[in-house]
């Protein structure tokens, strides 16, 4: 009966996940959600019967489990990947919690000798972050793409088998494609835990940059709002930003746009003069300026005063010839 329960659950767990990678509805609709935390649901259910039931030994490799139970190996990896699909929780919290779910599919996988040599390298070489030139990593990428898409390829060729077999004659193609579908997780949970340690990289840079600078005045001035802010993906599986915002005062946005690229007066010149001179700034009084007093003739004393100041004027500029003063030729 307990057996029969954990068919069930994983049935309907896969079914929900097939449903859910092939929708077209966004990742933020609340129906998808509903069917992820439902998918997680039935899997999480997995988990505690497969520890219930000891359906796997330690000491068992590949070919000791059984083929109807060797789908059961698939529960942490469906786990993982539902939940980096998940939005309406803390996404540093989300995103931990996904690469545990990995992490421990492939810890099974090792456990049980199903995972290949050239994937236990390629996590070790991650795990120690060994630094590769841009060209090698990049040969690597296309090698692992075109290693998935052949999987894929594969697989759907033994389902189609899988189809046109009696029920006594498929264990073989069944088990067959069950590893397959084994080997694609392994591929996918590799490349999702790269893409886990790159958000959260990117997420705790930008809570250490909120931490610094306090709130975006912008956010505030502008009423610029983020969709699911700290929830969902910031990254799709290719590196690409997901995370979108709204501008809900688009005039205010559009007017700083719109504008000369020097600053525009916000005063006249005469508006300028009477806050200076409010300030104290300007010194007021003096008026015409005053003729100059011409001389009595008959007033000697006052035209000898004048001839006096001529000559000693005179006097001055021979002994001090014009630039006498500037020996440093300075301007």
């Amino acid at each position: 009966m307990a057996e029969n329960s954990l068919s069930g659950e994983f049935r309907v767990g896969q079914e929900l996940y097939k449903s859910i990678e092939n929708t077209e509805l966004a990742s933020s609709d609340q129906l998808y959600q509903q069917d992820v935390k439902s998918a997680i649901s039935h899997f999480r259910k997995c988990v505690e019967l497969v520890d219930k039931l000891k359906i796997f030994s330690a000491n068992e490799t590949v070919e000791d489990i059984n083929t109807s139970d060797l789908r059961f190996l698939l529960v942490e990896a469906y786990l993982g990947d539902l939940t980096t699909k998940l939005t309406d929780n803390d996404r540093m919290q989300t995103l931990n919690e996904a690469k545990l779910y990995f992490e421990q599919f492939l810890r099974n996988v090792e456990l049980h000798e199903i995972l290949k040599e050239e994937d236990r390298k390629f996590i070790e070489i991650q795990t120690n972050e060994v630094k590769k030139d841009t060209a090698k990593r990049r040969e690597e990428k296309i090698a692992r793409y075109k290693r998935e898409k052949e999987t894929k390829m594969k697989l759907e060729t033994l389902q189609q088998t899988l189809l046109s077999f009696e029920d006594n004659d498929k264990e073989d193609i069944s088990r067959e494609h069950t590893l397959t579908l084994i080997d694609l997780f392994i591929q996918k949970s590799i490349e999702q835990l790269i893409s886990i340690k790159q958000e959260l990289e990117l997420l705790d840079q930008m809570r250490k940059t909120r931490e610094q600078s306090g709130p975006s005045p912008l956010l505030d001035d502008n009423k610029v709002e983020t969709i699911s802010r700290d929830t969902g993906p910031l990254l799709s599986k290719d590196g690409k930003p997901l995370r979108p915002f709204v501008i809900t005062n688009r005039e205010t946005i559009r007017e700083q746009v719109f504008r000369p690229g020097w600053r525009l007066p916000t005063m006249t010149i005469d508006e300028y003069l009477e806050q200076e001179a409010a300030r104290g700034n300007i010194i007021s009084g003096g008026g015409q300026i005053p003729e100059k007093k011409e001389i009595d003739d008959n007033d000697e004393r006052a035209i000898d005063e004048e001839t006096l100041k001529a000559r000693e004027w005179d006097e001055f500029k021979d002994s001090h010839p014009y630039g006498s003063g500037n020996r440093m030729r300075k301007g």
